[in-house]
């Protein structure tokens, strides 16, 4: 991969850092990254699952410790859907939680950057944190998603998190989808005041 194609070291070295105080605590959400207790994760997590429509797989980009895509299939479940849960990222110590996790998928969890990485296969549904790369590569990133990265009636359920107690609002997801070119196929969100955003593309036709 040219140099230009490389995520900037400082964002790696801010992802590592950020993985590490994850390893901090025993409490899974608080390792997935969330300080709520167990009803707001639910709340603010949950309508992920607006977007997933059938049953299949389900690809965690940044995915931590597994504690995510291991909800979203018992949620799954509760909605009549099966979902057979993938996760990537790039700190290898949340990827072993991850499989010690959902030791019987242990084998559907990689090591690695969204930006770099080759999928060794698609999935029915993607799920991408606008966090998993900079912002500056954040339309290449998902176009590139939606291309390679999807089967052919998949979709890239994208993700973004404010914080009420901050002020700090969520992003425009929409607009940012418009602006790569994708057309918003859904949206929601949850949180105190919308803290919380999903919106999500369908994949690309032949």
């Amino acid at each position: 991969m040219e140099k230009d194609r490389e995520l900037p070291p400082s964002f790696l070295a801010d992802m590592h850092r950020v993985a590490r105080s994850y390893l901090e605590s025993s409490d899974p959400r608080l390792q997935s990254g969330f300080g709520g207790g167990p009803e707001r994760w639910r709340a603010e997590r949950e309508p992920i699952l607006d977007a997933v429509e059938r049953s299949g797989s389900l690809l965690d980009l940044g995915c931590a410790n597994g504690f995510l895509v291991e909800c979203l299939r018992s949620w799954g479940t509760e909605r009549g859907l099966a979902l057979v849960p993938f996760g990537l990222d790039l700190s290898p110590d949340l990827i072993e939680l991850a499989r010690q996790r959902l030791p019987d998928f242990r084998s559907n969890f990689y090591v690695g950057d969204a930006w770099s990485w080759a999928p060794p296969r698609r999935f029915a549904y993607v799920y991408n944190l606008v966090d998993v790369v900079p912002a500056t590569h954040l339309g290449p990133h998902l176009l590139r998603v939606r291309r390679e990265f999807l089967e052919p009636d998949g979709r890239l359920i994208v993700g973004s998190y404010g914080s009420h107690s901050r002020r700090v609002a969520p992003l425009d997801l929409a607009a940012i989808l418009s602006a790569c070119g994708l057309r918003v196929a859904g949206a929601a969100c949850a949180g105190p005041g919308g803290v919380v955003r999903f919106a999500w593309v369908d994949s690309a036709p032949d």
